[in-house]
């Protein structure tokens, strides 16, 4: 039977320390930077060489890993927001005589 999470026993055997990277993949991503880096110069004539669409789809693509993306929001709910009249009739007692 597996052990339970947060059993309070913390890591038994094994393994990378919670928060250690991972060395294949920063080592993956130094090879894709600096790959990038050495071609960027192609990259922009080839962009600049493209039609229309291609160019769009290439920036439309980019845009993630330039811009962060916008998280959502909840608003509460109409009933669970208290109005300026729910405090004035709370302060007033007119509340407690309904």
């Amino acid at each position: 039977m597996a052990r339970p999470k947060n059993d309070g026993r913390g890591r038994i055997a094994g393994g990378r320390k919670k928060g250690t990277p991972n060395k294949v993949t920063k080592e993956r991503r130094e090879l894709i930077s600096e790959f990038l880096n050495e071609n960027w110069d192609d990259f922009k004539q080839n962009y600049k060489n493209a039609d229309p669409p291609t160019k769009l789809k290439i920036y439309m693509e980019m845009i993630p890993y330039t811009t962060p993306k916008m998280a959502s929001i909840e608003v509460p709910a109409k009933s669970a927001v208290r109005t300026l009249d729910d405090e004035l009739a709370e302060i007033s007692g007119e509340k407690n005589r309904k």
